[in-house]
């Protein structure tokens, strides 16, 4: 205990020990203001009334060393996010640690050297009404929370905090009407375009595979009716697909199967084990595939941009137009629940002619399409139908 330089308030110091920013327990020097150097009345505290408002800081830090049941470790924000990178995070998928990291540098800009415990409700409530002013989406801020409280749950766990964060008042989640492929549109989609990316388009619209599911199909997946999704490729790495569920066996009609072959077989002369990748053999890059060739063919086509996704909203829908029971509806597009008790529980077989019965009413409802789309292009089937001599250039050249 001794006084300020200007003799005007009376500093205590003490030790700790806490983490820093890399995990690594070091002693921790405190300083604090614990009183001025003169009471209300003009007299001088006296260093036993300092001595005394110290203690309640030294009882702290003894009660750590002598009760190791109750320790109470420190460690700032950006100390604990760091273990929880590599001790939490590292068990995700490759795509679940990517977004989670552009949200732990919002994270860490906030908090930084705070320490855990003296965060609070107070201050995650702030930066929910910082993001919402910033125009963030409420699914992202809502994401964010989800990761707020990852970290709370294991810093409890590992005795960096007392308790968990209570739910801050988040903005309201708004439903977007999902942007989906009508039949015709998929039609002229397939019928604007040659090769591999009519295939590409096709299996999407006929199966609904997710996009990384795409990218990950394997030459070895791929049967004379069928493909088998087990594999994911996000950032150019394999990773499992989203769900349990996702591990599916899915039918395909005689027309997408001719147009896979086909694919399978330019690919094999290529050394590739992929059924579509880019020149080198590596996987396609989605958004790369999606800015380079479907927004062209849809600018061209005059049609609302879109992603790969809206083939897979029409593939439900669509099924659900050919009055494909719903199970099979979750089989094919793997789904992880149908919302019915009966049929999640007890659903179990597998009805693989029902699958069969969807992939041809598919196949056939697309062909139909893609003829009609064919029959009304003004030369040939790189030219769609009444799309201006600009636009043009731009679905030949694909």
């Amino acid at each position: 205990m001794y006084l300020n330089q200007t003799k005007t308030q009376w500093i205590g110091a003490y030790s700790e020990y806490a983490l820093d920013g890399h995990g690594v327990e070091r002693r921790k020097r405190v300083r604090i203001v614990l009183s001025p150097s003169r009471k209300d009345d003009g007299t001088p505290v006296r260093k036993n009334e300092v001595k005394n408002l110290l203690q309640p800081y030294i009882n702290r830090v003894n009660q750590q060393s002598t009760f190791p049941s109750r320790e109470r470790k420190t460690a700032t924000f950006e100390g604990f996010a760091k273990i929880w990178e590599d001790d939490y995070l590292i068990l995700s998928k490759p795509s679940t640690q990517s977004s989670v990291r552009t949200q732990l540098r919002t994270l860490k800009a906030t908090f930084g050297t705070k320490e855990m415990r003296a965060i609070d409700a107070g201050d995650v409530q702030r930066l929910i009404s910082r993001l919402t002013r910033e125009g963030r989406e409420p699914k992202t801020i809502r994401n964010m929370w989800g990761t707020i409280s990852l970290i709370w749950q294991a810093a409890l766990a590992q005795k960096f905090c007392d308790s968990t964060l209570p739910k801050p008042k988040l903005p309201k989640a708004v439903k977007k009407r999902p942007r989906f492929f009508r039949l015709s549109d998929v039609g002229r989609i397939i019928a604007s375009v040659q090769s591999t990316q009519r295939c590409l388009y096709w299996l999407l619209a006929e199966t609904g595979i997710r996009a990384g599911e795409l990218s990950g199909l394997r030459i070895q997946d791929v049967a004379l009716d069928s493909i088998t999704i087990e594999q994911s490729v996000w950032g150019g790495k394999e990773q499992a697909p989203k769900t349990q569920n996702s591990v599916r066996k899915i039918a395909i009609s005689p027309q997408l199967a001719e147009l896979v072959w086909k694919q399978i077989g330019l690919q094999k002369a290529l050394g590739h084990s992929l059924v579509f990748t880019v020149s080198t053999g590596s996987p396609l890059d989605i958004n790369v595939e999606r800015s380079r060739r479907l927004a062209p063919v849809l600018e061209a086509l005059e049609m609302e941009k879109a992603g790969y996704h809206a083939f897979r909203h029409f593939n439900v829908s669509i099924m659900d137009s050919l009055r494909v029971p719903l199970k099979t509806i979750q089989e094919r597009i793997g789904h992880a629940l149908t919302g019915s008790f009966t049929l999640d529980v007890y659903g179990h077989t597998l009805d693989w002619k029902s699958n069969e019965d969807a992939a041809k009413g598919l196949g056939d409802e697309i062909a139909k399409a893609v003829t009609e789309a064919d029959s009304n292009l003004d030369s040939g089937p790189l030219t769609a139908h009444k799309v201006k001599g600009s636009q043009t250039r731009k679905l030949e050249a694909l």
